[in-house]
């Protein structure tokens, strides 16, 4: 029996991106088969449309909710083995097809519990947004609104065991991402990966990330637009992981 990969994709309104980025999707490769799953929040019917054509799964349900809720409702109703990986799944991430090959390959030999790739933010793959990040303190968060700079954000070009890595683009073992019960779903939308991964590290899980791999985040960076809603969400999350989890340093020990 092949192993199975199933890709979570969450939809607020993006049909064009997910269209561009997930029509004629291969679904059978040499050593897995690709499932992927779509939740949509705007019941758009277009959108339905392209999924029965292209074949993915595709939920709607007239509710809003937030990334980490969306991520763990479709993880549910694609009820992965536990032997199988899930790919959360940002809809605007381009995953060239044997970069996935590579991915998945890699993934099935060293069995870490979460992997991440280098992140390319243009498809002219001159530009990085690092997957090396480690956990941030109050400081760090200041920095990143106030220079747009991340200096939680390490070198992307080592292989290492980062604190923790995007959730744009996330591979899991099944069994891990059901061990921690998936996302938080009080964070409705920022830091639920931060979250997720402190939670792994507290259990010693293996968080990998490998820069021999990548795919291509084209992200809208909403949460940098000061006192937009996206804004506004992000700071709620921020204030939110720090009680949670007492993090509480300004700087790093």
């Amino acid at each position: 029996m092949k192993n199975k990969v199933y890709i979570g994709i969450v939809s607020h309104g993006h049909d064009k991106i997910i269209k561009e980025n997930f029509k004629n999707f291969p679904r059978k490769f040499k050593n897995f088969e690709v499932k992927l799953g779509l939740i949509d929040n705007i019941n758009s019917k277009e959108l339905e449309k392209f999924c029965k054509k292209e074949n993915i799964y595709y939920y709607a349900d007239n509710k809003t909710r937030g990334y980490g809720e969306n991520i763990n409702k479709i993880f549910s109703i694609l009820n992965p083995r536990d032997e199988d990986i899930f790919i959360v799944c940002n809809p605007d991430i381009y995953i060239p097809p044997e970069q996935l090959e590579k991915i998945i390959d890699y993934f099935l030999k060293e069995k870490p519990d979460l992997l991440g790739v280098k992140v390319y933010t243009n498809k002219e793959l001159t530009k990085v947004s690092s997957q090396n990040r480690t956990f941030p303190c109050i400081l760090d968060f200041v920095i990143s609104f106030l220079t747009k700079k991340r200096p939680y954000m390490k070198n992307p070009d080592i292989k290492t065991n980062p604190d923790w890595i995007s959730g744009a683009f996330m591979v899991w073992n099944a069994k891990s991402f059901r061990e921690l019960g998936g996302f938080d779903e009080s964070y409705f939308m920022y830091c639920e990966d931060i979250d997720i991964c402190f939670r792994a590290k507290k259990l010693n899980m293996k968080i990998v990330y490998n820069p021999n791999f990548y795919v291509v985040h084209e992200s809208q960076l909403e949460s940098r637009k000061f006192l937009s809603k996206h804004f506004l969400w992000h700071v709620n999350s921020i204030v939110k992981f720090i009680i949670k989890n007492k993090r509480f340093c300004l700087f790093k020990s």
